[in-house]
C-alpha cells in the first residue's frame, strides 16, 4: 500500500461517552434515544463494549492472510542476491548470514571481505556445498568503500540487496521491498531515507527528523537497499565515475550518496522508501551515532560530499519523493481512504 505522509488524515469514531450523552435516562435504568426508542442500561454498556472491541481489532490486529495469496517459494529468476559489507565483526556477520538464509527470496549471498587476513577456514567450512542460498566470500585486494559496488563475477540476480552486517531486515519486509523493486527496476528501493536541503546557498545532508519534518526524501542508504546490478558495472567501469570513486576513497565516506547520484542522473527517478521494521544492531557503535558525532564531523563530511558531487556532475541530479510504501498486511496503516468504506457490503458477509 502506497501512502503519502502529507496527505494522511485521521478519522475519529464516536466514543462511548458521546453515545451516552446523546441519550436521555428515564430514571428507571434505561435510556431513551433521540428516535423515541428505549434501551436498557445493560444493553447500552454491551453496545459500547462491542464497539470498543471492534475498534481495537480494526486498528491493532493485522489482517489475516488468505491461503491462496500466501507467498510461495520464488523461482530463481524471481529472487535476489545479497551483497553484504562487513569488517572485523565475524559474529555479527555470521548472525546476519543465518538470518538472511531463512528468506526464500534470497538466492545468493556474497560477503565483501576487506580484512587483511583471508576468511578463516572454520567460517568458510560452515557454508561449503550449501546452495540454498549459496554463500561466497569475495576477498578484496584493497580496503575501499567502493568495493561494495564492484560487479559480481559469479552467479547473481539482477536485483542486488546491498546490506551491512549489522542490519536485520525481516524476511517479510525484504519480500515487500523486492516486490516494489520489481515494479520499478531502475529505482533504488530501501528502508532508510535521507534528504538534501539547501541552507544559505550550501547543501546539507540531513537524517530522519528532517525527512519527517518536511515529508520528503531524496536519498536511500545502501546499508539496506535493493538496486539493479547494472549500476555496479557503471559505478566501477565508467570513466565518468573515476573522480567519484576517488572522492569516496579520499573522504572514506559517501559511497551511498555517490550511488544515489549515479542512479538519479541516469534515470531522473527518485528513490523509493519502504517502511519496514528493521533492527540496526550497530546503531550505537556507528560513526554517525557515536558520542563524538560533532567532533567526528561525519555529518559535515557528508554535506561536503553533496557539493563535491554536484561539481563532478555539473548539476544536482537528486530527485525528491514524498511516497512511502507500506504493507497491506499492516493492520495499523491499512485503513480506507474514506470512513464510509467501513460500511461496505463486506462487513455484512464476514
Amino acid at each position: 500500500m502506497i501512502r503519502n505522509r502529507s496527505q494522511i488524515t485521521m478519522s475519529s469514531s464516536p466514543s462511548g461517552s458521546d453515545i451516552e450523552n446523546n441519550m436521555q435516562t428515564d430514571g428507571k435504568g434505561s435510556y431513551r434515544t433521540p428516535w423515541g426508542t428505549t434501551l436498557s442500561r445493560r444493553f447500552v454498556y454491551v453496545l459500547i463494549g462491542c464497539l470498543f472491541i471492534f475498534l481495537v481489532e480494526l486498528f491493532l490486529l493485522n489482517p489475516a492472510p488468505l491461503n491462496e495469496h500466501r507467498p510461495t517459494k520464488a523461482a530463481s529468476h524471481e529472487q535476489l542476491t545479497i551483497v553484504m559489507n562487513t569488517f572485523e565483526r565475524h559474529d555479527l556477520m555470521l548472525e546476519a548470514i543465518d538470518h538472511y538464509k531463512r528468506c526464500s527470496v534470497v538466492k545468493h549471498i556474497y560477503v565483501v571481505w576487506s580484512e587483511k587476513d583471508p576468511p578463516p577456514e572454520r567460517i568458510k567450512a560452515k557454508f561449503e556445498g550449501k546452495l540454498h542460498p549459496s554463500v561466497t566470500f569475495r576477498v578484496e585486494t584493497e580496503d575501499s568503500l567502493n568495493s561494495r559496488f564492484r560487479p559480481i563475477d559469479g552467479p547473481h540476480n539482477d536485483a542486488i540487496f546491498s546490506v551491512d552486517d549489522d542490519m536485520r531486515v525481516p524476511c517479510a519486509d525484504l519480500d515487500l521491498a523486492y516486490e516494489v523493486w520489481r515494479g520499478s527496476q531502475r529505482s533504488i528501493v530501501g528502508f532508510m531515507p535521507r534528504v538534501h536541503i539547501r541552507r544559505n546557498g550550501i547543501w546539507e545532508y540531513r537524517c530522519w527528523w528532517r525527512v519527517w519534518l518536511h515529508g520528503t526524501y531524496s536519498i536511500i542508504l545502501t546499508k539496506a537497499a535493493i538496486l539493479h546490478h547494472d549500476y555496479f558495472a557503471i559505478y566501477h567501469q565508467s570513466a565518468e565515475q573515476k573522480p567519484v570513486r576517488e572522492l569516496v576513497d579520499r573522504r572514506w565516506n559517501c559511497e551511498d550518496i555517490a550511488m544515489q547520484f549515479l542512479i538519479a542522473n541516469h534515470t531522473s527517478l527518485p528513490p523509493i522508501y519502504v517502511k519496514g521494521n528493521i533492527d540496526d544492531k550497530g546503531v550505537l557503535g556507528g560513526i554517525s551515532t557515536n558520542q563524538n558525532i560533532i567532533k567526528a564531523g561525519h555529518m559535515h563530511d557528508r554535506s561536503s560530499c553533496l557539493s563535491d558531487l554536484e561539481k563532478i556532475y555539473g548539476n544536482m541530479p537528486l530527485v525528491s519523493s514524498r511516497m512511502i510504501v507500506d504493507s497491506a498486511a499492516n493492520g495499523w496503516t491499512n485503513r480506507p481512504s474514506t470512513v464510509y468504506e467501513y460500511l461496505s457490503s463486506d462487513l455484512w458477509k464476514w
